[in-house]
């Protein structure tokens, strides 16, 4: 790192806090906290969503996925599609239609409140679990490639993330996230330009070495359950995965809340879809292109692992300036995915427990404070949580995909339960989905489920229903108050 590598990356984490001073000053209540009081550009949000998603580990995993296996990966974003799809086909009406601070509302008003509690903890178990693993990946990237000590960069980007999501509420995160993600491609093409640049024959010469090493192929329709690079596991299995994730998680979900009606939060949700086709495409080919630069000059080493290839790439061949736009960008790619798990969190924490069970009402100022303060808490737990990872070496992938598949699929099937399925009670509703969750847990403990992982939320989100109509059937039928607006079949009488 140059002295103008770390000047760019510099003025980009000031401009990132002042987004968050700026914002602060109209945050004088929950509802300009927790939605922007519905206020935001439907476009600010669909970039908002996709940079959420778009993790360190995104911008750094998409080019070695795309120097390995070329553009197969892309067949996923179809399956991101059919999952967007489906939650403006089946929840969005409801999301914004009730009036809604977080998903989980929406549980008690069609089942009860215990129903709404365990919808909620299912998420903040997945955050919590996730969030020390996002904090851990993107430090490890930006201590390699500037350099610094790893606990230092833990405490940098947690700092940072920390400051600007207190200070200034969903609209500091918003538009954070839409200069991180402009970021993003702006490091994207850094590195694009410096690929070609490198090679005498340019971007066809690149073309041409990818293609003689079967880097172009984009679809592979063979049935292969155990691969993400299959097309029918990309439609089937991850298209329901994405509808979990876009659906039932609140980081999602809160963007849809902050658009001022439905309308508005379709074209957000279609925007972040395509934003993220681009941004994943993007890597993908920026990946292929360095398959071809390293067939062309000198191999890569043979320790160098898929997720580590941008960063030695950056230290060995990214001029000056060049660089420290890829640094920021990986930054960017990091903040984006901490500051909405961290203000998810202090979002259903105080609205889903802290409001909801309160012996008496609290007032907006209280709860404001609360709500920052549980930021600032889960923000400090995020990076003592990074902090024991780095002392261990531990890889947290297999740990992720088995907390996202254990509640977001049973989350999944409470939420399709309440809409799709008027016969199905509170009580079906919620031991149901404890059922459902059991079984995927001891199913997977002892090996009898054999399926694999990225099939476990289509699988038990269907398992979760049957249990769940099938112990209503047991009992009576839920009763107007819990019908009336609430499922697809009646939304005319809300």
């Amino acid at each position: 790192m140059s002295t103008i590598d770390w000047v760019v990356v510099a003025i980009y984490a000031m401009i990132v806090l002042a987004i968050g001073i700026a914002a602060s000053r109209k945050q004088n209540n929950t509802d300009e906290y927790f939605r922007g009081s519905r206020q935001l550009p439907w476009w600010a949000v669909g970039l908002s969503i996709i940079a959420t998603s778009f993790s360190a580990a995104s911008l750094l995993g998409g080019p070695g996925e795309g120097y390995n296996h070329g553009f197969l990966y892309l067949q996923l974003q179809l399956g991101d599609l059919i999952g967007y799809g489906l939650v403006i086909l089946l929840f969005l009406p409801f999301f914004v239609r009730l009036n809604l601070t977080t998903a989980y509302e929406y549980l008690e008003q069609r089942f009860d409140a215990k129903t709404r509690s365990l919808g909620s903890l299912c998420f903040l178990l997945f955050v919590i679990a996730r969030l020390g693993g996002l904090l851990y990946a993107a430090s490890l990237v930006v201590s390699t490639v500037t350099g610094l000590p790893l606990y230092l960069a833990i405490l940098l980007v947690g700092i940072v993330s920390i400051a600007y999501t207190v200070a200034g509420g969903i609209t500091a995160v918003v538009w954070t996230d839409v200069l991180q993600f402009a970021m993003i491609f702006v490091g994207l093409a850094a590195g694009i330009w410096t690929v070609v640049s490198g090679v005498s024959g340019g971007f066809g010469e690149l073309w041409g070495a990818a293609g003689a090493g079967g880097k172009l192929v984009m679809f592979n329709p063979s049935w292969e359950p155990a691969s993400i690079r299959s097309l029918p596991t990309a439609l089937f299995a991850y298209g329901m995965l994405a509808f979990g994730v876009a659906g039932t998680n609140q980081q999602s979900v809160q963007r849809y809340v902050s658009c001022a009606d439905v309308n508005s939060a379709r074209k957000a949700i279609f925007l972040g879809w395509f934003s993220g086709f681009i941004g994943v495409a993007a890597t993908l080919l920026l990946g292929v292109l360095l398959f071809g630069f390293y067939s062309l000059n000198a191999g890569l080493p043979d320790d160098i692992k898929p997720d580590g290839i941008l960063s030695y790439f950056i230290v060995n061949q990214v001029p000056p300036g060049a660089s420290g736009f890829l640094v920021a960008a990986i930054f960017a790619a990091a903040m984006s995915s901490i500051d909405s798990a961290l203000h998810s969190l202090a979002t259903c924490m105080t609205v889903d427990f802290y409001q909801r069970y309160s012996p008496s009402p609290r007032s907006e100022s209280q709860s404001l404070k609360v709500a920052q303060g549980l930021i600032v808490v889960w923000g400090v737990l995020g990076i003592l949580s990074a902090f024991y990872v780095a002392s261990t070496g531990e890889s947290l992938l297999p740990f992720l995909i088995k907390y996202t598949a254990m509640f977001l699929g049973p989350l999944l099937g409470i939420f399709l339960m309440g809409v799709l399925f008027p016969r199905i009670n509170a009580t079906g509703a919620f031991y149901g989905t404890i059922t459902a969750v059991i079984i995927l847990v001891v199913g997977s403990e002892i090996g009898w489920l054999g399926f694999p992982g990225i099939w476990r939320s289509a699988i038990i989100a269907p398992v979760a229903i049957i249990l769940g109509l099938v112990i209503s059937l047991l009992g009576g039928k839920p009763g107007e108050r819990s019908l009336g607006g609430l499922t697809l079949w009646n939304q005319k009488d809300s």
